[in-house]
């Protein structure tokens, strides 16, 4: 799910003297907030490589807070154990403001279902402050697999059963999840072949290693528009407007619901105060909630959902509820 920086960085300044201006606006008390926060250097943490979707996301929104704030904020990719690593680290940090971190919502869920000793609770030390992305999930295939259309997937799934190999980007990673709700929704089974992450997933998808990857539309669109992969769906309820040619899931004849989406969201140590909380969340919500950031995301398939500390830790606690009778029924664990 890589992101051309290139493209990135023009679609980001080309934006910037509007979305200050926007803000402006917005936070008439600027120079208040300014002094609250930041009141030193900011760490974005991003559990996860450089060049990804979430990467991009936190560079972007660093750029545009510390033109807001003037104030540094610096990225720290620390990928590893399907983001625990990176979200440990944002768990022990000082709840002053200064250490925010950009994951994967689901993972933070989920991860307690599949690991058998965390070293945090994320209900307990974590504090959400707001949802900023949701990248919706493709189906594709390698180039010469014998469907070419979603039912027909299905069909020759339910005749092939467990000999369909899927490539995830690891252990309860959220394709694999997702292939799993797939499989729950549709009565099938397949084999899943983790890889440390969805880039090297893709590239053995591409050399017929593996059959079938969901992954989000940033990895898939160069590749489909270059003929290299077949994608048969979308899972969302409406098409994608940078590939309109892909049917959505009710369209092509499967269940609503049945491919997740990914949400970026942004956290902080639980130790944060609730009105540090309010005031970050406010300032982020200025900045990416502009129509003019959510064109250039959307442009990119992803959708800009900015919301507040409530609305994404109820979002939260539901997301916990939803997947674990899922990742239960499939008996999937990492230790």
């Amino acid at each position: 799910m890589s992101i051309h920086n290139q493209s990135r960085c023009g679609s980001l300044k080309a934006l910037v003297s509007m979305l200050l201006a926007a803000c402006a606006v917005t936070l008439s008390a600027g120079s208040a907030l300014a002094q609250s926060w930041p009141g030193a250097n900011v760490r974005i943490v991003v559990p996860y490589p450089p060049g990804t979707e979430p990467d991009a996301l936190a560079r972007d929104l660093g750029d545009l807070l510390a033109r807001l704030t003037k104030r540094p904020f610096v990225i720290d990719n620390k990928p590893g154990a399907n983001s625990i690593i990176g979200t440990d680290l944002v768990v022990k940090a000082e709840g002053d403001g200064n250490t925010l971190l950009i994951v994967d919502r689901l993972a933070v869920v989920t991860n307690p279902l599949l690991y058998s000793q965390l070293p945090y609770k994320w209900e307990q030390t974590l504090k959400p402050v707001t949802d900023l992305a949701r990248v919706h999930l493709f189906l594709a295939t390698r180039r010469n697999f014998p469907a070419n259309t979603y039912r027909e997937f299905v069909e020759y799934a339910k005749a092939n059963q467990g000999t369909i190999n899927v490539g995830t980007g690891g252990n309860g990673h959220v394709n694999h999840i997702g292939m799993e709700m797939l499989a729950q929704a549709e009565g099938l089974r397949f084999v899943y072949v983790p890889f440390k992450g969805v880039a090297p997933a893709m590239v053995a998808l591409l050399g017929s290693d593996v059959d079938v990857v969901m992954a989000g539309g940033l990895a898939i669109q160069p590749l489909y528009k270059s003929q290299k992969l077949k994608v048969l769906v979308v899972g969302n309820e409406a098409r994608a407007t940078f590939m309109p040619e892909i049917p959505s899931i009710a369209e092509a004849g499967g269940k609503p619901g049945s491919i997740p989406s990914t949400v970026f969201s942004l956290l902080l140590p639980g130790t944060t105060p609730d009105a540090l909380v309010s005031r970050i969340s406010r300032t982020v919500a200025a900045v990416v909630g502009t129509p003019e950031f959510k064109k250039t995301y959307g442009d990119r398939g992803v959708e800009i959902i900015p919301s507040t500390p409530e609305m994404t830790l109820l979002s939260m606690k539901e997301d916990a509820v939803r997947y674990e009778k899922i990742i239960r029924a499939a008996g999937i664990k990492n230790e």
